[in-house]
């Protein structure tokens, strides 16, 4: 795997200035990431060879990603996703303070899941923003690939009950005969039957019950029946129950054979934000929660087992090193722990903090920042000069601080284009990188601890 990202897709100027406002947080948008990345080349490598494998065997696997507060986690699992896709798997990215994730109640989870997830072909090529509705999009991906196994083409349909027939024969004879959730089955089913009809509320019925909503959806009896002609279509109704706590691990097992029966390779899972356990209420909590995650790296999730599955966890060093966590939980911490000194690439913990941009990243990194803000705003003149990126980037380098040196960097370089940008002027403060990287890394540790 080269050490950066493809960057053959171009750099627009709305992209470009989406990612300077983000980086003034320390962040990368996910858009964006391709633009800016440097390093960790040999930890995705080996994310890129386990993808691979899991393409072929169909198997499931979890990985652990740890580093300090801004090391650059959630970049990390940007670019392991934007890899995926470029592959042809589907991701998802989910956080579990925003998201409201309690990792040990997977019913929290999996209507996250269905909401963000994401594909190369779901991503509007204009502004690369997610898909408004991802499950339908998905939907409309299998739908057709099922029908062709028919011998059915919806841009040619001429005979409606013809095909409807033959869907049905193709349904019955496959979907409804697996041993995939009765209720799971019976959904597409029907979604597949109201496609060939025009049936476009019985569809977004079906769509809105597999993201997980929380309300009881009906569906028309008729379409789970052989068609008769000239019948005429009963109004008697199904219920489908909410997707909840005793059946989202079904449900998960149906979305990803629905994700790779429609063409994907599988489903890379990110979770970012793990050492939100540590605000459970109580220790029986932390510890179901310890459980989870013990189930996940044992079978990905589930007792009956994931298929074409990756999930990555992004955690703090604390929930690793301190014994009130992954350490007293002796079923996760002999799973997850080194057994040598030597970095093994395909380990179980991705452990970011152990390879550290080297002051050459450092130094492209900060190059590329520079060429993002010029496409955002035009190239001007006053824009920090090569020398001076490089007394920033050495002195950030340098720093002892107890801040992560890229979002240090990313922070303090952006404010300094926008500063000499706007006072049409290069920045006095270059001039003393010392204070001005102290400055910095001041208000991010305040940043942290708020």
């Amino acid at each position: 795997m080269p050490n950066s990202l493809d960057t053959n897709l171009v750099l627009r100027p709305e992209i470009a200035r989406s990612l300077i406002r983000s980086l003034t947080r320390g962040t990368a948008i996910p858009a964006g990431v391709r633009f800016i990345h440097v390093g960790h080349s040999d930890w995705l490598a080996a994310q890129e060879e386990l993808l691979h494998e899991l393409a072929e065997d169909g198997h499931a696997d979890t990985k652990f990603v740890r580093g300090a507060y801004g090391a650059g986690k959630s970049h990390f699992l940007s670019v392991v996703q934007d890899h995926a896709r470029d592959r042809h798997w589907m991701t998802c990215h989910v956080e579990c303070k925003i998201d409201g994730v309690q990792i040990d109640r997977f019913e929290t989870l999996y209507p996250q899941i269905a909401t963000k997830l994401t594909a190369a072909e779901f991503l509007t090529s204009s502004t690369t923003k997610q898909n408004d509705n991802p499950i339908r999009s998905l939907l409309d991906t299998w739908t057709p690939e099922l029908l062709k196994k028919a011998g059915i083409r919806l841009d040619g349909l001429k005979r409606p009950f013809d095909a409807e027939e033959r869907a049905y024969n193709e349904l019955n004879k496959g979907l409804l005969r697996s041993n995939l959730p009765p209720e799971f089955s019976k959904a597409l089913s029907v979604y597949v039957r109201a496609t060939l009809s025009n049936d476009s509320d019985t569809q977004a019925n079906v769509a809105s019950w597999l993201q997980g909503s929380e309300g009881r959806v009906k569906l028309p009896e008729h379409y789970l029946y052989k068609p008769i002609i000239g019948s005429p279509r009963a109004s008697t109704l199904f219920e489908l129950k909410p997707i909840g706590k005793g059946t989202s691990r079904e449900a998960m097992r149906g979305l990803l054979w629905l994700i790779k029966s429609a063409g994907f390779q599988g489903l890379v899972l990110c979770i970012d934000e793990i050492e939100e356990i540590a605000k459970l209420g109580n220790r029986r909590r932390q510890d179901q929660a310890l459980q989870a995650l013990r189930d996940f790296v044992d079978n990905a999730g589930s007792e009956v087992g994931f298929h074409h599955f990756c999930m990555f966890l992004a955690a703090t060093p604390e929930m690793f090193e301190n014994e009130g966590y992954f350490p007293r939980y002796d079923a996760l911490a002999t799973r997850i722990q080194p057994v040598g000194d030597e970095i093994n690439w395909r380990a179980p913990v991705i452990n970011l903090d152990r390879t550290p941009l080297r002051l050459s990243e450092l130094q492209e990194m900060a190059s590329k920042i520079r060429a993002v803000h010029q496409v955002a705003y035009g190239s001007q003149a006053n824009m920090p000069s090569d020398e001076t990126l490089r007394g920033l980037v050495d002195e950030v380098h340098r720093s002892k601080f107890r801040i992560a040196k890229p979002r240090l960097l990313a922070r303090l370089l952006v404010d300094e284009l926008e500063r000499a940008r706007q006072l049409n002027r290069p920045s006095a403060h270059p001039s003393d990188p010392a204070k001005l990287v102290q400055r910095t890394a001041e208000v991010i540790a305040k940043e942290a601890d708020a």
